[in-house]
């Protein structure tokens, strides 16, 4: 009895411990992705409470790994060394052969979703690109569309990347959250570079796959696969 008391506890404290490195690790990567950000902003990107966000970036900061500015908190280099160890053991725990695989099928979209970002932003009159002033609602209303028969094509993949990392489920909830405000009628929400537009969430999706998958941005880049 005493034995499986034990054992229970240790498993029990295991999965603890775990968790915890699994919040921490979320928050540590969406200051990362963010470049500067508080903890509003970091919480709204993890779906974590204000106060346990501000609890892990406290302890960021007193161990040398963020720092304070005037806009919100960064990592310092000794920082992303740190993220970077704990991607390294986050990787050591995930099927490498999936991971490339969703890489792969994410690699097949991106293209077109570059695609459609440019042209929700650059429109084609009388043989000129002209920036979209958006006064014309049928052609905003046919590149949503394209973006709705994109996301479900894509969702898929992004629920097979939550199944292998399952901190990246809540990138499943962030795109959906940001369709759903475009088709609402907020047109910010498909590439604004300041909200959780699709084209923010779908930035940093890509670069934690790239992560997760071994890759690194540069290297992506050079085979134009990095944007």
């Amino acid at each position: 009895m005493f034995s499986f008391v034990t054992h229970l506890k240790t498993s029990i404290l295991k999965y603890v411990n775990k968790k915890k490195g699994i919040i921490v690790l979320e928050i540590a990567m969406a200051l990362r992705l963010k470049g500067i950000a508080g903890s509003d902003a970091i919480a709204e990107m993890t779906g974590r409470e204000t106060d346990e966000v501000e609890g892990v970036l406290q302890t960021m900061v007193e161990a040398g790994h963020a720092q304070e500015t005037p806009r919100g908190l960064r990592l310092l280099p000794e920082g992303k060394e740190w993220v970077d160890s704990l991607l390294d053991e986050e990787r050591e725990g995930v099927d490498q052969t999936l991971m490339n695989n969703i890489y792969e099928d994410f690699c097949l979209h991106n293209d077109t979703f570059k695609q459609l970002v440019t042209d929700w932003q650059i429109k084609i009159v009388d043989g000129e690109q002209v920036m979209n002033d958006h006064e014309d609602a049928d052609y905003d209303a046919a590149i949503i569309t394209r973006l709705e028969e994109l996301d479900n094509a894509v969702q898929p993949v992004f629920r097979n990347a939550a199944e292998v990392a399952p901190r990246l489920g809540r990138y499943v909830e962030r795109f959906s959250d940001a369709l759903e405000k475009l088709q609402s009628g907020d047109g910010t929400y498909l590439a604004a570079p300041l909200k959780d537009s699709y084209h923010t969430v779908w930035f940093e999706m890509h670069e934690e796959l790239i992560l997760l998958s071994g890759r690194n941005r540069a290297d992506e880049a050079a085979a134009g696969r990095g944007a």
